[in-house]
């Protein structure tokens, strides 16, 4: 019984891990129901949620506003 236990244990903890890291993408302060909007695109690109501009989504949520509208801060 234990050995079979075992395998479960260690599926449901990488379960786990990789949940988290999914959510740890995320900017600090974006809500989860909004994450859609906070993914960097293929350049690893974000745009402004204005459309002025498009930045590196390095800078977003890096305590300076580069866009004109501050949604690169939640």
């Amino acid at each position: 019984m234990r050995i079979i236990c075992i395998p479960i244990v260690i599926t449901l903890a990488l379960s786990l891990v990789q949940a988290n890291a999914t959510v740890d993408k995320l900017p600090r302060g974006v809500a989860p129901s909004r994450a859609k909007v906070y993914r960097p695109n293929t350049k690893g690109e974000w745009a402004c949620l204005d459309g002025s501009k498009t930045i590196p989504f390095t800078a977003v949520n890096d305590d300076y506003c580069d866009c004109p509208d501050g949604s690169d801060e939640p």
